[in-house]
């Protein structure tokens, strides 16, 4: 009888380190990325720049470094968040801002450690959000471009 009961107790303690090693594999859980983008706005008037800051005027003047960037799966849970940082200005030979650079500025963010979702709404302050499914991200590399403005 002791013996059957050491078996029994060894057989558990077997199932549990396979369950334990198990969900600690990472080639059985799907991998984490990070989704990469790039906001462009375009407006026509000319954009407040200056310490390497660029920011929107009017009725874009919600967008500049540190708005929050939050992705969200298609049942509505926020799963990251990222923020936008400010990309310098192109200059021309002479250290000047371009008239068409005058009225746009470029911001990049990473949201990291995305899990496998079917659907990732990106969200950027305010706005409203623009849906992208696992495929298409797969496809793009996880890089996505939004564009803004006039």
């Amino acid at each position: 009888m002791q013996i059957r009961v050491i078996q029994a107790f060894g057989l558990v303690v077997a199932f549990v380190l396979v369950a334990v090693v198990g969900g600690c594999n990472p080639q059985l859980a799907p991998p984490l990325r990070t989704l990469g983008g790039v906001l462009i706005l375009d407006q026509r008037d000319p954009v407040e720049r200056g310490g390497g800051e660029c920011r929107g005027t009017g009725a874009y003047e919600d967008l500049r470094s540190g708005v929050p960037v939050v992705v969200r799966n298609d049942r509505d849970e926020q799963v990251g968040t990222g923020t936008l940082r400010a990309r310098p200005a192109p200059t021309s030979a002479d250290g000047t801002v371009p008239l068409a650079e005058r009225r746009r500025c470029v911001w990049e963010f990473a949201v990291p450690n995305l899990g496998a979702e079917a659907v990732y709404s990106v969200a950027i302050g305010n706005r409203g959000a623009v849906a992208y499914t696992r495929d298409e991200l797969d496809k793009a590399g996880w890089t996505v471009q939004i564009s803004l403005g006039s």
